[in-house]
């Protein structure tokens, strides 16, 4: 049976889009749901009866662990002493 949450146009998603999402079986994903609940994991919308796939993102993004900002400055010091700047 097709299941058209799993498209992107859909703003919405079923429970199986929302255990793909986080890289979990469908079985797994019901079996450990009250954790993911009580660990603030969006639960569905009342009216839908689907997960918004943007809480379910954004759910996933305060889980990381490093932000899109880190810059890694290892090594730069380096580079710059091999650098010639008379040469330019």
């Amino acid at each position: 049976m097709s299941d058209p949450t799993m498209e992107n146009i859909s703003l919405n998603g079923s429970v199986r889009w929302a255990a793909a999402r986080i890289g979990w079986t469908l079985n797994k994903f019901r079996q450990k749901r009250d954790i993911l609940e009580n660990d603030g994991f969006p639960k569905v919308d009342r009216i839908t009866n689907l997960y918004v796939k943007a809480d379910v993102d954004a759910w996933i993004n305060r889980r990381r662990q490093l932000s899109d900002n880190v810059v890694l400055s290892v090594g730069v010091e380096k580079i710059l002493e091999e650098v010639n700047f008379g040469a330019l």
